[in-house]
């Protein structure tokens, strides 16, 4: 609603702005020009109108009572008897105050002239300048709407009055193509009050429309004499009891959330604004802020820059359900407002050999989050979703696309303001002590973490620095041992890549023994098996030969792993009850071949969860069993993106930020070393990090 700007007079109200007063006293523009010398009044009683003309009769005012459209004429002519030259009009509802400031200008006109602006030479007449007026009225806080088919526009910011310069109208032409037209209403086809001028209107006229216009002294009103649509506008509408003010369609509030609301559907849709490689370009020249030098994003190996664009448009998009804090709301977290993970296939790094960290991260995700805010082509755009949200508090179910243009159009303007400012502050939502979510991350147990799947071929590094041979093939990756006995098969599969192992007896090429893990072991008990078997047949080749039908699990002991006797198998399960080694024992089944002897498994392992599991047969040898129990066991750390945490194991997992480390010197025994840490599992727990939830896919946002 629109301010009141001054404590009235009782039975009074000053109205700002004044546009909106409306006419009370309809005689005041022509005492004022009665007022000057030798000014006379005339009456035509059949057309009931009233004229005031100068002494030469060149000029003149006239009061049409009998058409409302042209209540107030100003003219002028080159005589008495001559057709007017150019013409101004008014409707009956224009304050009488900038009528009469209008025609007062009048009395102004240059005596050298014939006060038409006809008969002087062309540099000589003071010209009808429209784009002047334009400019006065820009220059004051109205807002420049462009110039379509020749018509350049301006709209008031309460945007209740409109004007239009119309560079091709006919110099006389008062109709709807008149060369400029103001008109004062909610309802632009049924305004309040309008004004027009033709082209030929002399410069000092249309200053003084421009001037009483844009007064900004109040103009005071009898409330009972304005009409019920003026007075709404200036917010009070009249009772039996008297006036009341009206209350606001919208509050403080109200503008806060809807600028809170626009900046999360446009932090949540960042992969629907940019993609991998614009974010890419975009960090190009940015610094590394763990890097003590000058390194560049764009100085980085081209998979890393890659990897990091991803988690920083992560980053980008679950900072949207913080956008509220920004603006100083309490409200806790939004929901997360997509359903997949980022869009793209993850690139094979190992994360401990990443040059950057979460600190980096975050600072990029800052960096573009600012970006996405500062080059919003049209911010009003993004509340166009917004509609249905409440818009009010004050009044019970009103919604922004109820409110009237008039209305909506300054709230939608003080929405964008807000939003639009809110790019200086988009570091913030990655600041530190912010609630966030750390891309990187270290979980324990390992049985937990999920398949960790940065690079489809990792696991097999013990082999190829063991002198495997490689076998590229279309559906899978083959690594043949040295002595032709031993083949580790990767078969790709959608969700990842199963592995599977098997030892064939040349004289029979019958298999002695196989090993197969799906494509959710982690990625660090498959790369522990190929590191047994390359160390064994390097080292101990008949070790291969001999089967583990007892020990191999003294790891699971020594870490609290209980047994359990049960008919035709025994169990080793975790103290968590989350992973499990089975055996069987049931002769029936060791005489079947079909089932496996050891199964090994972990996490959540109904349909379609994240839980994986190992199957061995038989004769399996005890060095397998040993390197997998080995693994299950270790209570060290491993380093995840937090995107890949498998949410349904998220409540028994110890999560913790992985912290950026030294380089390690090229050729360090360390640098494997170095990528693992021991975390200190009650400080862990105090510490109260959040568990890393499962990212998905925003809703698709408007395109720029």
């Amino acid at each position: 609603m629109l301010p009141i700007a001054a404590e009235p007079v009782p039975g009074t109200l000053d109205i700002l702005p004044r546009y909106l007063a409306g006419a009370e006293n309809r005689s005041l523009p022509i005492h004022r020009l009665l007022a000057a010398p030798a000014w006379r009044q005339t009456y035509d009683l059949p057309l009931e109108q009233t004229s005031v003309t100068s002494p030469d009769q060149r000029l003149r005012l006239t009061s049409n009572r009998l058409d409302p459209g042209t209540r107030w004429r100003i003219s002028a002519a080159p005589d008495a008897t001559a057709a007017p030259r150019w013409t101004a009009v008014l409707s009956a509802e224009t304050p009488e105050e900038i009528v009469a400031a209008t025609a007062q200008a009048l009395t102004l006109l240059p005596e050298n002239s014939d006060r038409t602006g006809q008969n002087l030479p062309q540099d000589a007449r003071d010209a009808f300048d429209g784009d002047a007026f334009l400019d006065h009225l820009i220059a004051t806080g109205w807002r420049g709407l462009g110039e379509h088919h020749g018509v350049r526009r301006a709209v008031s910011p309460d945007y209740l009055a409109h004007a239009f310069l119309r560079r091709a109208a006919d110099p006389l032409d008062l109709a709807a193509g008149c060369a400029l037209t103001v008109t004062v209403g909610a309802e632009q086809d049924d305004p309040y009050w309008q004004a027009r001028f033709t082209a030929n209107t002399p410069d000092q006229v249309v200053d003084a429309f421009a001037r009483a216009l844009l007064d900004p002294a109040p103009l005071r009103r009898d409330p009972e004499l304005m009409d019920e649509r003026l007075l709404a506008h200036a917010g009070f509408t009249a009772t039996e009891t008297g006036l009341a003010p009206l209350p606001p369609a919208h509050v403080d509030e109200d503008l806060t959330r809807a600028a809170a609301q626009a900046l999360k559907s446009l932090l949540a849709s960042a992969d629907g604004y940019l993609n991998v490689e614009q974010v890419v370009e975009s960090l190009a020249d940015f610094p590394l802020t763990s890097h003590q030098g000058h390194t560049t994003w764009g100085e980085l190996p081209g998979e890393q820059q890659h990897l990091a664009a991803m988690l920083t448009l992560d980053l980008v998009m679950d900072s949207a359900r913080y956008s509220h804090q920004l603006l100083g709301l309490t409200d806790p977290p939004l929901p997360r407002a997509w359903e997949e993970q980022t869009r793209g296939a993850v690139p094979a790094l190992p994360l401990g050999e990443l040059a950057f960290g979460n600190e980096d991260l975050w600072s990029a995700a800052g960096l573009v989050a600012a970006e996405m805010i500062a080059t919003a082509d049209v911010p009003s755009g993004i509340l166009e979703g917004i509609g249905e949200h409440i818009a009010s508090r004050a009044v019970e179910g009103a919604r922004w696309h109820d409110l009237p243009d008039h209305v909506w159009q300054p709230a939608s303007d003080e929405v964008c303001r807000r939003f639009t400012a809110l790019g200086d502050k988009a570091g913030q939502l990655f600041a530190p002590g912010s609630p966030r979510r750390a891309p990187l991350v270290e979980v324990a147990p390992l049985y937990l973490a999920g398949p960790g799947r940065l690079s489809a071929r990792a696991p097999a590094a013990p082999l190829l620095a063991a002198g495997w041979q490689f076998i590229d093939t279309p559906f899978s990756d083959v690594y043949l041992s040295p002595c032709g006995r031993i083949r580790a098969t990767a078969l790709h599969e959608e969700g990842g890549a199963r592995w599977h192992a098997v030892h064939i007896d040349p004289p029979t090429g019958q298999r002695v023994w196989h090993v197969t893990a799906d494509e959710q072991t982690p990625a660090e008990i498959t790369t522990a098996v190929h590191a047994a078997l390359a160390a064994a047949l390097a080292g101990a080749p008949d070790d291969l030969r001999h089967p583990a039908l007892s020990g191999g699990l003294e790891s699971l002991a020594d870490a609290g792993w209980t047994m359990d006797g049960m008919p035709g198998r025994i169990v080793w399960t975790a103290p968590d009850g989350m992973a499990s080694v089975s055996r069987t024992t049931s002769a029936a089944a060791l005489t079947d071949g079909a089932n496996p002897n050891w199964v090994v498994s972990g996490g959540d392992r109904r349909p379609d969860g994240p839980g994986w599991s190992i199957e061995m047969s038989r004769h399996s040898p005890r060095l397998l069993l040993q390197a997998v129990s080995a693994a299950l066991a270790d209570p060290a750390p491993v380093a995840r993106l937090a995107r890949q945490i498998p949410a349904a194991h998220s409540a028994h997992l110890i999560t913790t930020t992985l912290e950026q480390r030294p380089a390690a010197p090229a050729g360090s025994d360390r640098a494997a070393a170095a990528r693992h840490r021991t975390v200190d599992t009650a400080a862990a727990l105090a510490d109260g990090a959040p568990v890393p939830e499962q990212h998905q896919s925003p809703h698709r946002g408007r395109q720029r």
